[in-house]
């Protein structure tokens, strides 16, 4: 998130998802982030707001416990099960007329709660504080706004402990340096940022619920996931990021990048953090060694 300066007064950048069924609480909601600079995506119900996730990025979440036909916990659950809501922050809004409500809130994933009535300036304040708590603790990518490095090692490390199946895609560009001297970064991190949702998406559409996606940094990626769909999530990433790189890049003076995807299977190998690095490291070489945007599994070179 980023500050500008509107006049005299400084005001904050950022985007909030605000779920709620009250078309005027979601007016007033909007109003009153959208006054100090924030953007809003606002969605009436659960099903809209999943969707919103599949298209946004959002620094925050503010949810009506009440939008869900009284089963906020549930709501809190769902998205917190998707890959862009696992690690943003979110304030869910209650009556505070029914006992308990707060706790489930809580116990389902939520990171605060705040009661109504409340000052606008206190809802504010709790939001800003859990966006900037949440980019110190959990590490995101400000440009992608998905988990970086530490946050990428503890998911690895929790799979590894769990002993279920896992595969790990380790996804990289080629020709991004060409691209970024010709074309400048600014223009450079719409082809990161392409690519990171090009992942989200097709990590959405096959990753059965539970994938982890990582931004390690610069144009590194990592999803941690079931094994089953991994190479159905990289051919749609490769197939789908050349279709529209040719959107961000209208310019041929130099050629357009391609991304290469190396996937290792927990089934082949030793399994420890450093040594899964290392064999991702070495299949995605061997990707780089092909023409075009290509998936390369483990497998393959054995």
């Amino acid at each position: 998130m980023t500050a500008r300066r509107t006049g005299d007064t400084t005001t904050e950048q950022g985007t909030i998802l605000l779920v709620d069924d009250d078309t005027n609480l979601r007016g007033i909601l909007r109003a009153n982030f959208e006054v100090v600079g924030f953007d809003v995506v606002d969605a009436p119900n659960a099903d809209a707001a999943l969707a919103a996730l599949d298209r946004a990025r959002p620094d925050a979440i503010v949810l009506d416990v009440l939008s869900a036909g009284h089963d906020g916990p549930a709501v809190v659950r769902r998205i917190r099960t998707h890959p862009q809501g696992t690690h943003v922050p979110l304030i869910v809004l209650t009556t505070g007329v029914r006992a308990g409500d707060a706790v489930r809130a809580l116990d389902a994933g939520a990171d605060d709660v705040l009661v109504k009535p409340f000052a606008p300036e206190e809802m504010l304040a709790r939001v800003r504080g859990k966006i900037k708590r949440a980019a110190e603790e959990t590490g995101l990518q400000p440009l992608t706004k998905l988990p970086a490095n530490g946050p990428i090692e503890a998911e690895i490390r929790r799979r590894l402990a769990a002993g279920a199946p896992w595969s790990v895609l380790y996804l990289d560009l080629d020709g991004f340096k060409a691209f970024n001297d010709a074309f400048g970064f600014a223009k450079g991190d719409d082809v990161i940022k392409l690519l990171a949702s090009t992942i989200t998406d097709a990590v959405a559409k096959y990753g059965e619920g539970d994938a982890f996606v990582g931004h390690v940094g610069g144009d590194d990626f990592v999803v941690v996931m079931r094994p089953a769909r991994a190479h159905d999530v990289g051919e749609s990433i490769a197939a789908v990021f050349d279709r529209e790189i040719r959107r961000v890049q209208r310019d041929t003076r130099v050629p357009y990048c391609t991304v290469s995807i190396a996937i290792v299977n927990g089934s082949r190998g030793p399994a420890t953090y450093e040594r899964i690095g290392e064999r991702a490291a070495l299949v995605k070489k061997e990707a780089k060694r092909r023409r075009g945007s290509v998936v390369v599994s483990e497998s393959e070179l054995a």
